[in-house]
């Protein structure tokens, strides 16, 4: 039989009233030696320790200590507040006073000082409904076809009901970042409240936490969707405690899909959905009881709307419309309607298209990545003058004629060239004009 440490102190006391070992040993079940040795332990652990009383390497490096603690705001100090690093003192001790111990020394000085340190607790927070989904990549090697890439795996789950979803990516660009939200908003069927994320350089470009400074591509998408941007603290896990617990499911629930592989990116995404659709009833909501389905339905009834016709982008900038009625993006230039001269407007790259937005709507649209590297379209620079800005001067007959591509010699075209205010002209007039132009 194995004595526990509190039973063990119980026959100590009762040994001290007078009780022999032999009749302790009978009632225990123990042998006598075992419990002589048990009682010799504890009254040894009673004595004081004699190596408290020896020398260490910080004698004489007290004060020094105490300093270094009240210049860093240690809490240990006051009993308020955080202590600081250990790591602090003792290169700070290193630096400033030429301390030659070590590190666990100092470790070690702090807890004979101060005692362990106060255990913080954690805080458990649980949302309503359709308030908060947590979003993180983690990366997997997966055979896809005849390769085995190394594949960055989104995955999103609903704080409420606890519904995971994963969407698989050969990359981990900004524009896959973007498309891995929507797609996970389009399992969810709608948009929550908040995001929250770790800190990746597509989310945020410097800090972490509340002092986070945001990705503008990324930014720009949340308001797009309607979501505010959640981001942890620094090394603070679980602060996403949710999502990561929900890594550990993934790699369990979901990796015989994941070793198995698939033909295609997009085979695999449906794997994953599957599987998806499978846990949904196996696993239960520690917040209803209910299943995560029961708690998901619940849940998408006050989800928002995912916004319809929403067109992705990576790259989103601020740019000023130069007099002649043009924007910088990427090494190129593209022309806007010359009411925006001189003033700020937004950029998108999307997967196809540079689209420049003005007052929260799009006012022009060009190709990207093209070969050259100014584009320009001739409605941009008609209309009339606005309060702000004079429209630009009109072409003259031999400009009209230039850019129709007609010599001197087209003299008949220039009148049906002639700009008219209003004027609308039917198909038989173009016609006409082409006869002409021939």
């Amino acid at each position: 039989m194995k004595l526990t440490r509190e039973e063990v102190r119980v026959l100590g006391r009762m040994r001290e009233r007078g009780a022999s070992v032999r009749s302790l040993s009978k009632q225990t079940g123990v042998t006598e030696g075992a419990l002589r040795y048990r009682l010799k332990r504890l009254q040894e652990a009673s004595m004081p320790d004699g190596r408290a009383g020896q020398a260490t390497a910080l004698d004489g490096y007290e004060e020094a200590v105490e300093a270094i603690q009240e210049r860093l705001g240690d809490g240990r100090l006051t009993g308020e507040g955080r202590p600081c690093q250990v790591r602090l003192i003792y290169e700070a001790l290193v630096r400033d006073h030429g301390y030659r111990g070590s590190y666990q020394s100092v470790v070690r000085h702090l807890r004979r000082k101060h005692g362990k340190p106060r255990v913080r607790a954690i805080r458990r927070v649980e949302t309503p409904p359709g308030v908060q989904a947590q979003h993180d990549w983690f990366e997997e090697r997966v055979p896809i076809g005849t390769r085995r890439p190394m594949l960055g795996l989104l995955l999103g789950a609903l704080s409420y009901s606890r519904a995971r979803f994963c969407w698989p990516s050969e990359d981990q660009t900004q524009l896959s970042w973007h498309t891995g939200h929507h797609e996970l908003f389009r399992r969810y069927e709608g948009v929550p409240l908040w995001v929250r994320i770790d800190n990746p350089k597509t989310a945020v470009t410097r800090g972490a936490g509340p002092t986070a400074e945001l990705n503008r591509s990324y930014a720009a998408y949340a308001r797009m969707c309607g979501f505010g941007v959640d981001a942890c603290r620094a090394g603070k896990g679980s602060d996403k405690g949710k999502v990561e617990r929900s890594v550990r499911t993934l790699r369990e629930s979901f990796g015989e899909v994941l070793r198995r592989g698939a033909g295609s990116l997009e085979e695999l995404g449906r794997l994953l959905d599957g599987r998806s659709e499978a846990l949904l009833d196996r696993l239960r909501c520690p917040v209803t009881g209910g299943s995560v389905r029961e708690a998901l339905a619940e849940e998408r009834r006050v989800l928002q709307p995912l916004p319809s016709g929403a067109e992705l982008f990576d790259v989103e900038v601020a740019r000023e419309v130069s007099r002649d009625c043009l924007v910088a993006f990427e090494g190129h230039r593209y022309s806007v309607p010359f009411a925006w001269v001189g003033r700020l407007v937004d950029v998108r790259g999307t997967a196809r298209d540079v689209v420049v937005r003005g007052g929260g709507e799009e006012i022009a649209r060009h190709r990207r990545g093209t070969r050259a590297l100014l584009l320009l379209q001739k409605s941009h620079y008609d209309g009339r003058s606005t309060d702000r800005v004079i429209r630009p001067t009109p072409l003259g007959r031999r400009g009209r004629l230039q850019v129709a591509g007609v010599g001197a010699a087209g003299e008949r075209a220039a009148a049906a060239l002639a700009p008219q205010e209003g004027l609308e002209r039917p198909l038989s007039e173009y016609a006409r004009l082409v006869e002409l132009l021939g």
